[in-house]
């Protein structure tokens, strides 16, 4: 028999490449049942978002503490932003899915811009004076690092649950809405950095307050941005979760709501006015300039000047966000200016001889 053993070792053959696809097959499977494995928990990719953004922000802190470096702590939110919305996407049902296409894409954009001008401007100016204390002790350093990963993870949420929850119906004049309010947003962070930058390069302009573009109609307009994007996103949501009737989801309207308590209230507009204002107080002249800007130009929300002028303080509170918090207040910054040269007087006076006359 001449075709015998050729016979039988292409039966050979063809047993052994069956085998090894069958291990790789179930590899696959394997591999994707751990990844899906999170849906027994939370079919969204919650769960998952939240441990990618975990490990994100510790990898990037355990190189800031070897480095002593603070520089790339805005990139890695940024980057850690883009990472989640493309990973859920991809793991969704549906990958063709329109919203979640178009929403992923343009808040990916928005982050990547950000995360790029922040990293340039830190390089810029070779340091952020917010780690200025905890730079050199890890623990204090590493509390950064974790409010990071909570701002991330619940930023995202809208993005997340409308990637991750396999709702799809045609799409509706609330979603416009949101992608129209995520661009207009991106744009407005855009032109008000760009304008701030070249503002801020030119020499004549060194100690003024920047009153050109958009800048002209809010204090703050990046902040104002920044709040449309979020805005948007869960405008977005609002359609699959009235689709699937998950309304537990509602809860993603912590994102608009925590990015403007942010920026009203703690990081934002807070660290940028009150008291923080006296470097527009030098002069009679350069106070009276910004006091005019401040008093016709509101704080986030855009208005015209001639209209923003007119108004009653009650109205520019409550429309506005004009709160009492942001203006300057003279006689609390001559005591603070008191106290301070109080201490140092008796720095001075509690100082040896010796170290009077090294002075």
């Amino acid at each position: 028999n001449v075709d015998g053993p050729a016979t039988q070792l292409g039966i050979q053959k063809e047993l052994h490449i069956h085998f090894r696809l069958r291990r790789q097959f179930s590899s696959l499977r394997l591999a994707k049942e751990c990844v899906m494995g999170t849906s027994v928990i939370d079919s969204n990719n919650f769960v998952l978002s939240l441990l990618v953004t975990v490990f994100i922000q510790l990898a990037f802190y355990v190189g800031a503490v070897i480095t002593r470096s603070e520089n790339l702590y805005d990139f890695a939110g940024g980057l850690n932003y883009i990472v989640v919305f493309v990973l859920t996407l991809g793991l969704a049902n549906d990958v063709s899915n329109t919203r979640g296409i178009v929403l992923t894409i343009m808040t990916s954009l928005s982050r990547a811009y950000l995360a790029g001008f922040l990293l340039f401007r830190v390089l810029t100016r070779k340091g952020d004076a917010r780690f200025e204390e905890a730079r050199e002790n890890p623990l204090k350093f590493l509390v950064f690092w974790v409010f990071q990963m909570a701002w991330v993870f619940l930023i995202s949420s809208p993005v997340i649950y409308v990637n991750g929850s396999g709702a799809d119906p045609e799409l509706g004049a609330s979603d416009y809405i949101g992608f129209i309010l995520v661009g207009v947003g991106t744009l407005f962070e855009v032109a008000a950095d760009v304008q701030k930058f070249f503002f801020r390069k030119d020499p004549s302009n060194r100690g003024k307050v920047c009153n050109v573009g958009v800048w002209a109609i809010s204090r703050h307009p990046n902040y104002f941005g920044e709040v449309l994007i979020w805005w948007g996103a869960f405008t977005v949501a609002v359609l699959p979760i009235q689709d699937r009737e998950d309304y537990w989801a509602l809860w993603v309207v912590l994102s608009p709501l925590f990015t403007m308590f942010l920026l009203l209230f703690v990081s934002g507009i807070p660290m940028a006015e009150g008291q923080n204002l006296k470097r527009f107080m030098k002069t009679e002249e350069s106070k009276e300039r910004f006091m005019e800007y401040f008093n016709s130009v509101p704080p986030l929300v855009p208005c015209f000047p001639s209209i923003y002028g007119i108004l009653p303080g009650w109205s520019k509170c409550l429309f506005c966000c004009e709160f009492p918090m942001y203006a300057f207040d003279e006689q609390e910054q001559a005591l603070r200016d008191a106290e301070k040269g109080q201490k140092d007087r008796k720095e001075i006076s509690s100082a040896g001889p010796e170290d009077n006359a090294a002075a």
